[in-house]
């Protein structure tokens, strides 16, 4: 039997590229299978085979990212993968230093992950594709959003925006791109334009009509209502998110149980918040999630605890999220936190979630200023 040609796959694998971007799940999973049918009769060409591992790895972020399907459990960045890629063309190269940056910043090492990234800008001088860059900016923005690092975030996602703005196709893309844009917007208080970012990307989920992005942005629309205390907002961003099965079947269930049981016991909902609970429970032992299981046990802790049992259950569990380097998530537990015991007159205490809540946001903007 003759060998196929390596150029026929390297072109498969281009339609594989290709509906990554634009994030067609049907098409991804398509050419996915059909480009590891093709290897077994390929022509030895060590660059396809890298550009295909790289490939991979990026569709299987590409479903955590767009349909919450299990991330990859391991990274390509081994020494042996490092040196054979250096030795293949720019564009490889380039793809190689992005994808272990997305997936070091999934793992949460955002110094090695920032690094990584600053590496890869380099290298994308060198690629004309108006696409590609998009793709980098809207990662970047959402890396340096999360770490409020926030006018840093917004000249990354605005270069998406625009981008995705002047390309067919792109829809999804530039709804996310409208999502970082917001919670930029969120986190410097500036909250009509907040509002108006969250729900542009919702206008655009429905009228591409995918239910399950429409799903995700209502769960990040219920973020930003439930820092302005818009409860009834809040929950009824989450339970459209909620009312998606696909949305439930994914890896994103527990955040959304998460808001919902902490937006219940914040307006005195104390029943319904234990139904809540008691499903985050179920789905925790199901699907382990560290960063999730102490978010929403801290939440139980600080309602259903008495105040000198629950600080120092709560602190525990917060110092446990910051080794976990979720620090987004300690500043802003450390700031619901503080408000409550203040709404009880406990002003000491709550003074030092205040404390802890800014260390945490000058750890974070201090990330990568080193690299």
């Amino acid at each position: 039997m003759s060998k196929v040609a390596s150029e026929v796959v390297g072109g498969i694998l281009n339609e594989f590229h290709l509906a990554i971007k634009m994030h067609d799940i049907e098409q991804a999973k398509s050419f996915f299978e059909r480009a590891k049918s093709t290897f077994v009769d390929m022509e030895e060409n060590q660059d396809v085979l890298t550009y295909f591992s790289l490939l991979e790895e990026r569709y299987r972020m590409m479903l955590y990212d767009a349909r919450g399907e299990r991330p990859p459990d391991r990274s390509y960045f081994i020494a042996s993968q490092r040196k054979c890629v250096e030795e293949t063309n720019q564009l490889i190269d380039y793809y190689f230093y992005f994808f272990e940056a997305m997936y070091e910043s999934y793992s949460r090492n955002f110094d090695r992950a920032i690094s990584l990234y600053k590496i890869a800008e380099q290298k994308l001088v060198e690629i004309p594709d108006k696409i590609e860059q998009a793709e980098f900016y809207i990662k970047l923005g959402w890396l340096y959003m999360s770490l409020r690092q926030n006018q840093v975030s917004f000249n990354y996602a605005k270069d998406a925006m625009t981008i995705f703005k002047m390309h067919e196709g792109y829809e999804k893309r530039l709804a996310v791109s409208l999502v970082v844009m917001g919670a930029n917007y969120m986190h410097i208080e500036r909250f009509k334009e907040a509002e108006h970012y969250f729900k542009e990307s919702i206008k655009i989920s429905e009228e591409i009509g995918d239910p399950f992005l429409e799903a995700m942005l209502s769960h990040d629309i219920s973020i930003f209502y439930s820092t302005l205390n818009r409860s009834e907002e809040c929950i009824h961003a989450l339970q459209k998110a909620l009312s998606n099965q696909e949305w439930c079947e994914s890896c994103y269930f527990i955040n959304s149980l998460y808001m919902l049981t902490r937006e219940l016991f914040k307006i005195g909902e104390k029943e319904a918040a234990m139904t809540s609970y008691q499903k985050g429970q179920v789905e925790l032992a199901k699907n382990s999630n560290n960063i999730y299981e102490k978010k929403i046990n801290i939440i139980y802790e600080l309602y259903c605890c008495e105040t000198s049992d629950s600080m120092a259950i709560c602190l525990r569990d917060l110092h446990d999220l910051e080794k976990l380097n979720d620090l987004d998530g300690v500043h802003d537990l450390c700031l619901l936190i503080s408000s409550y015991y203040e709404d009880k007159g406990h002003y000491k205490e709550a003074l030092e979630f205040v404390k802890m809540a800014v260390k945490a946001e000058n750890k974070m903007k201090s990330l990568g200023s080193e690299v």
